[in-house]
């Protein structure tokens, strides 16, 4: 008897097949390097994402990509790692001065619990983090849409957009400080810092 379910690994590739028309419309070679780069690093988290339970598998491929790349990110920017107390700080931090951005977070949080749950207790944390600086970025209007989309769509494209906005920020912060500490050329992008 086959597997009447593919793995996640295998539904990486098949959504990558997907989107292939969208990878021959790219203009440049480092484009199309990236977007590669983008399902690569997925594969990543390929075990702990299958426990994300989403119903469109491009969700999770994102949120894979995204994660790594602020892993990566916080790296670059020699940032420290915060503990479990400091997020829980942040959140009741948020509960008291933006509570819809702590109702943003708590759903986000709900929808990803699989995720959560199955990562280890670091990347969990930095998971947690992540989520939680995302939604302290945002003043209570704009989470307050982001609220009303997640509950009205399958797709949180909005809450992915503020993640790559806060990824967009780190980036923004390790070109800043490497053109202090080196005269080299940075255009901006994560591809620059990939070997």
């Amino acid at each position: 008897m086959g597997r009447s379910i593919p793995s996640f690994r295998h539904l990486i590739e098949i959504e990558r097949l997907n989107w292939f028309e969208n990878k021959k419309e790219l203009s440049t070679k480092n484009e199309k390097e990236a977007f590669d780069i983008i399902f690569e690093n997925s594969k990543l988290y390929s075990q702990y994402l299958s426990n994300a339970n989403r119903p469109v598998p491009i969700e999770p491929i994102m949120m894979g990509a995204l994660f790594h790349n602020y892993k990566t990110l916080l790296k670059l920017n020699n940032e420290s790692h915060l503990g479990e107390d400091l997020i829980l700080k942040k959140v009741a931090e948020l509960e008291r001065e933006k509570p819809l951005a702590k109702m943003l977070f708590d759903k986000t949080c709900e929808r990803w619990r699989g995720l959560i749950y199955a990562l280890h207790k670091d990347d969990r944390e930095l998971l947690l983090r992540m989520i939680v600086n995302c939604c302290d970025i945002l003043d209570d209007g704009a989470a307050k849409v982001l609220i009303d989309k997640v509950s009205e769509s399958n797709v949180s494209v909005l809450f992915f957009f503020c993640l790559v906005l806060q990824n967009q920020k780190l980036i923004e912060r390790n070109k800043n400080s490497v053109k202090h500490k080196k005269n080299i050329k940075t255009s901006g992008t994560l591809l620059e810092y990939v070997d």
